[in-house]
């Protein structure tokens, strides 16, 4: 996974949780396919059992809501800083 840009700049913390969020969804897929399937069909036709589907859509949940915390942690220290910088200016004057 990439982590600089073409420019060498890093990625944000939450720029690489979403990367990695859109790439965990082709596991989410076939955790899903899998699961379906193995209402119809024997295990040993599957393409994962069924208790390692059930580990992936849990781990992309916790992923999804890391995303979320990251997301509003990020909100937080941005709203912080405003308040921070306009406090400051008002002191300078």
């Amino acid at each position: 996974m990439q982590t600089r840009s073409e420019r060498g700049e890093r990625f944000s913390p939450m720029r690489l949780l979403e990367m990695l969020e859109f790439r965990f969804g082709a596991f989410e897929t076939i955790a899903y396919a899998a699961l379906e399937l193995a209402r119809k069909q024997p295990d040993d036709t599957l393409p994962m059992d069924t208790k390692t589907a059930d580990a992936i859509l849990e781990f992309g949940d916790d992923l999804r809501q890391a995303y979320r915390a990251a997301a509003e942690w990020t909100d937080d220290q941005a709203v912080a800083r405003t308040r921070l910088t306009v406090s400051n200016a008002g002191n300078a004057a």
